[in-house]
């Protein structure tokens, strides 16, 4: 090819390139002048919506604020009518108070020593009802304020029972039985403490058994030749369940399980006792298990033989275990932060009681745990039903009828606290950030989630609820749920689970058990989308510069529930800013806190 011809094509080929790259810069123009006139349009229609329900809101706001203050008023009465030595955990004067008269006290006794922890335990468990609610309201400053008063409660009560298990080390003679042997053994109603000192050191001393506490240890022969105590504990509550960094929780509390070496023994000598007394005649030392031999280094040493386990068989609570949940023996890794199974076998449970068995090569806090996600997310389980009644004092506990649930069932409770209650029996119903990964979760962005819920809040007394199984696949500012309103209340509705699994099963496009799939787009606003559960893949949203956000009812933003059920209803009526109103009243007629001071123009049965 000449070389004119070739300077041609390259010259053609450039313009080609130039026109094409300009007509995508026009067409980029175009669709950017097009999203700004959309995402204005759908501003100016968002910020009026807004406007118009305010004093909605308002009022709203102000009546949950008095519900809340009147609540408050009743808890602080019902306080003060229990004439209860406790202060209020959020009561930091008050809390100053308690630890300054606390610190004063002589106890007698590890009888007295355990009932001053059981306030402390009480506490801490208020302390953790607090902390639950503060997480929910994302009040950062109360619950770090929660955390260091449970951290600095778990140092008082270590530092008090250490204090006396030295105090009856160095005064062995004071326990000891006609035999020679020596068993001190206390409990509360949350706490248990045993104490055994190895007197005889007989290497066919197999078991030591705590018979009032519930437990008995099969300590090894290396154990049982050794001078040293065995201490058990029992506390009812898991310690570590916050700062888990895996998905494991304890089930019916944690045992405590310590080798302590003993102090020198004292002397007698023409009727005096002569006894040691040193600065460390206070303080008590654990020991490792198996014990390093003099001089050895206890973080680097390794033990020739493989340490035979300690067999553990624990009584817990009525009721502990759950149906279906798989269990497993774990310790506590101080410096994982987590529970660990290894050097742990199977558990055993007795067939007629609640009774555990198993053997550890580790020693220190230990525990029966299950997965912290094991009903995560709940959408109901042969074993555990669980059916949860609302009213006005608060929320009640309807089913499972366990034994372990016998003191919650029946009872208001607010919403934080009823989910303690039931976290600390084992049923885990309150998912955190860190529970996303473990239990499979599309983990959304938290103002996004609490926004939805409050959504989905507005419509609990007129609408059935369901998640959707698209809800993953779509970011972490988009929620998705799908809804069906309640038309036959003249018939007593079809508010059962029964008719609940039916009607979303079926997932009606229309009629009078027509299912909605209901959107939050961050926290702009909400739609209604095509992203039922029956499509075979998930819908693509359309995107701001598409002529598809423009065209379709379906997908477009509302600044809340009522406008949106209101832009839905007026498809018919052409008038949006008419029927507003009229949704307020229909879902106020519904028991919901949403007072409007305009007349309604809108029937219920119009409603969609």
């Amino acid at each position: 090819m000449p070389m004119s011809d070739a300077c041609n094509v390259g010259a053609e080929r450039l313009h080609l390139e130039a026109e094409e790259q300009a007509r995508k810069a026009a067409e980029e123009e175009k669709r950017q002048e097009l999203i700004q006139l959309q995402t204005e349009r759908e501003d100016a229609r968002l910020a009026s919506e807004r406007q118009q329900l305010e004093p909605t809101f308002g009022n709203l706001k102000n009546k949950c604020a008095q519900e809340r203050k009147l609540q408050q008023q009743a808890e602080d009465w019902e306080r003060y009518l229990s004439c209860t030595p406790l202060p209020d955990v959020r009561d930091a004067a008050g809390l100053h108070a308690y630890f300054a008269e606390a610190a004063t006290r002589q106890h007698k006794d590890i009888t007295s020593v355990l009932h001053t922890c059981q306030e402390h335990y009480t506490l801490i468990r208020q302390c953790q009802q607090v902390h639950l609610a503060a997480l929910q309201k994302g009040d950062t400053d109360l619950q770090q304020h929660c955390q260091k008063c449970v951290r600095q409660w778990q140092t008082v009560m270590e530092d008090a029972i250490d204090a006396h298990t030295a105090s009856i080390l160095q005064n062995p003679e004071e326990h000891q039985d006609e035999a020679g042997g020596m068993q001190v053994c206390s409990q509360t109603s949350m706490l248990k403490y045993g104490l055994w000192v190895n007197t005889s050191k007989n290497p066919r001393l197999k078991t030591v058994d705590f018979p009032q506490l519930g437990i008995s240890v099969e300590i090894p022969k290396l154990i049982a030749l050794a001078s040293v105590a065995l201490r058990v504990q029992w506390r009812e509550c898991d310690e570590h369940l916050e700062q888990c960094a895996t998905d494991f929780m304890a089930v019916g509390g944690v045992l405590h399980l310590d080798i302590l070496s003993l102090p020198v023994p004292s002397n007698k000598a023409n009727g005096w006792t002569l006894r040691p007394f040193t600065h460390d005649s206070l303080v008590i030392h654990r020991l490792a298990y198996p014990t390093p031999p003099a001089g050895a280094d206890p973080e680097t040493w390794v033990p020739e033989e493989e340490p035979q386990p300690i067999g553990i068989s624990i009584s817990l609570p009525q009721g502990s275990i759950l149906p279906s949940m798989e269990l497993q023996a774990a310790f506590w890794d101080h410096k994982h932060s987590l529970w660990s199974t290894a050097d742990m076998s199977s558990v055993t449970v007795s067939n007629d009681s609640e009774v555990v068995s198993f053997q550890s090569k580790a020693i220190g806090c230990l525990a029966v745990v299950q997965k912290r996600t094991g009903l995560l997310p709940y959408q109901g389980n042969p074993d555990i039903s669980l059916t949860l009644k609302v009213t006005k004092e608060g929320i009640e506990l309807v089913e499972p009828r366990l034994p372990r649930l016998a003191g919650v069932r029946g009872r208001s409770f607010a919403a934080p606290v009823l989910l303690f209650e039931l976290m600390q029996r084992g049923l885990y119903l309150n998912p955190q950030a860190r529970d996303a990964g473990p239990a499979d979760i599309a983990l959304k962005e938290a103002n996004v989630a609490t926004a939805m819920c409050e959504d989905m809040a507005l419509l609990s007394s007129t609408h059935l609820i369901k998640h959707s199984r698209w809800n993953r696949h779509l970011g972490a500012q988009v929620c998705l749920g799908r809804i069906s309103q309640v038309n036959d209340w003249e018939e007593g509705g079809r508010i059962e689970v029964r008719h609940l699994d039916r009607i979303f099963a079926k997932e009606q496009p229309s009629g009078p058990h027509q299912v909605l799939a209901l959107m939050r787009r961050g926290l702009k606003g909400v739609a209604l989308t095509d992203a039922l559960d029956s499509r075979t893949s998930c819908p693509a949203l359309p995107q701001y510069g598409s002529s598809e956000y423009d065209n379709t009812f379906l997908d477009r933003l509302h600044a809340s529930i009522p406008a949106l059920l209101s832009a839905s209803a007026a498809q018919d009526t052409q008038d949006a800013a008419e029927t507003v109103p009229a949704t307020l009243e229909v879902l106020q007629k519904r028991h919901v806190f949403l007072p409007t001071c305009q007349e309604p123009v809108l029937e219920e049965g119009n409603l969609h």
